[in-house]
């Protein structure tokens, strides 16, 4: 088990430093193979437009990619932003999926 140190710093590092180590667990249980199909899909469907990645998530489940965990869509887009291929655009949209009750999402560039 990873030490997270303190419950509370205040410049917001430990909070990120277990965020992300988070993420890399998730990503690593789904699998090389989770993390490229859905890529593909992405690259293929989607370059050059803004999305949610709720609109990412909904094109990757019906072309039959389905995670081992749901929180594996958000290491994907972890992982998608850090090779470039998402570009944070500044702006925020509601999100139109049901469940998520209209939390607010980040708008994301595909790469062309």
């Amino acid at each position: 088990m990873v030490s997270l140190g303190p419950l509370f710093d205040y410049s917001a590092r430990a909070s990120e430093a277990a965020r992300d180590c988070g993420i890399a667990v998730v990503g690593r249980n789904a699998g090389v193979a989770f993390m490229e199909a859905a890529k593909a899909v992405i690259l293929d469907r989607l370059a050059g437009q803004e999305v949610l990645a709720e609109e990412m998530r909904r094109l990757c489940e019906e072309a039959g990619i389905h995670p081992h965990h749901h929180n594996a869509w958000g290491s994907l887009t972890n992982q998608l932003v850090k090779a470039g291929i998402l570009q944070d655009t500044g702006r925020i949209a509601k999100s139109t999926r049901v469940t998520s009750h209209a939390r607010r999402n980040t708008v994301w560039k595909v790469r062309s």
